[in-house]
Parts: C-alpha cells; structure tokens; sequence
C-alpha cells in the first residue's frame, strides 16, 4: 500500500467518523466525541501538511522534469499542465482540508451542546 493509499484510508476512517451521528443527550458521550475529535483535528492538520508537501515536491520534480516544455506553452497551458499533474494530490489536500475544517466546527458545536445541557442542569 502506497503512502497516498494510506493517507486516503484513514481520510476515509476520519470522514466516516465524522458522518456518523451520536447520543447527544449524554453528555458524558459528547465530552467522549469532542476528546476524539480533537484527536481526528490534529491527525487530519498532520495528513495536511504532509500531503501538502508531498504536492510541493510532484511540482518541483514536473518543474525540475519539464523544465523546458514547461517554458514552452503559454501561461494558461502551463498552468494547466502543472495543475494536472498533481490532480491526486490536489485532491486529497481539497478534502484533507475541508476534514480538518469538520473536526473544528463539530467541535465547536459540541462546546455549545455541552455548555446548554450544564445550564439545562442548573435550571
């Protein structure tokens, strides 16, 4: 199993974590969820930042490669050429990013969950 294929499986264990739906009247199961997903926002900032650089590094090896077919075409083609070339990566980065930005929100949504269940409690 490639990297890529590994990152993409546990994007997809992530994904599917973060699609599934909990007891939200327990609090004590949404202190469990927001313990992991805060675990899951770090992870998928983690897979980010090495897709990212793993991009990074198609692009300056198609750069490095290509150099003079790259100078070649015009500016809308060679942009074109480049971006295609790291389509996967792009991708994968695309939906690492939009993971991370998930883990953050639920987050967030369960802070406030939380905080109206204790004053729901008060009351």
């Amino acid at each position: 199993m490639t990297r890529i294929e590994q990152i993409r499986k546990e994007a997809e264990d992530i994904q599917s974590m973060l699609e599934c739906l909990n007891d939200m009247a327990d609090i004590d199961a949404m202190l469990g969820r927001l313990d992991q997903l805060g675990v899951y926002y770090a992870r998928s900032g983690e897979l980010l930042a090495e897709v990212a650089g793993m991009r990074d590094a198609a692009m300056a090896k198609l750069f490095h490669d290509e150099k003079e077919t790259i100078l070649s075409l015009s500016a809308s083609l060679a942009v074109k050429l480049v971006n295609s070339s790291a389509a996967e990566l792009n991708a994968l980065e695309k939906w690492l990013d939009r993971i991370n930005a998930a883990c953050k929100h639920q987050c967030d949504n369960l802070r406030t969950m939380i905080s109206y269940e204790k004053e729901r409690l008060k009351l």
